[in-house]
């Protein structure tokens, strides 16, 4: 693994961790609206390949403990536009085969699913969870 592959990872690392964190600590609409903010805050223009910045959000993910696929769509939103791309944070529901309601959360960008792939048709998107930019 490279120099920047490592950086990389340490950031993703950095993020993921604290959005976990911050999902244990406080409510969602609090972290959701650091999340939006530091999303408006980001640079214009990608800097790093986006598949890059989705390996490294995924790999740092596995090694914090109950990262789910909140923690990781809400981190994967922040380095994704700390690195100049478009992510819109999508929640969708579906029912399990005893009847009861469960939800995935992903991010979408440039028109299709970047992190978290919700297995077409499964889950019922709710409207997307946008952030500024």
């Amino acid at each position: 693994m490279g120099r920047d592959a490592r950086r990389l990872l340490f950031e993703a690392f950095g993020v993921v961790l604290l959005i976990r964190a911050g999902l244990w600590l406080l409510p969602f609409r609090v972290v959701h609206r650091a999340v939006a903010a530091r999303a408006a805050r980001a640079p214009r223009g990608a800097n790093r390949p986006m598949d890059q910045i989705v390996w490294a959000v995924e790999t740092a993910a596995r090694r914090v403990p109950r990262a789910s696929c909140l923690t990781q769509a809400l981190a994967g939103t922040v380095m994704l536009a700390a690195h100049g791309h478009e992510a819109t944070l999508r929640v969708g529901v579906a029912r399990n085969d005893h009847g009861e309601m469960r939800a995935h959360a992903w991010i979408e960008s440039e028109g299709r699913t970047v992190l978290g792939d919700p297995r077409a048709g499964t889950f019922v998107a709710l409207p997307p969870l946008a952030f500024p930019r």
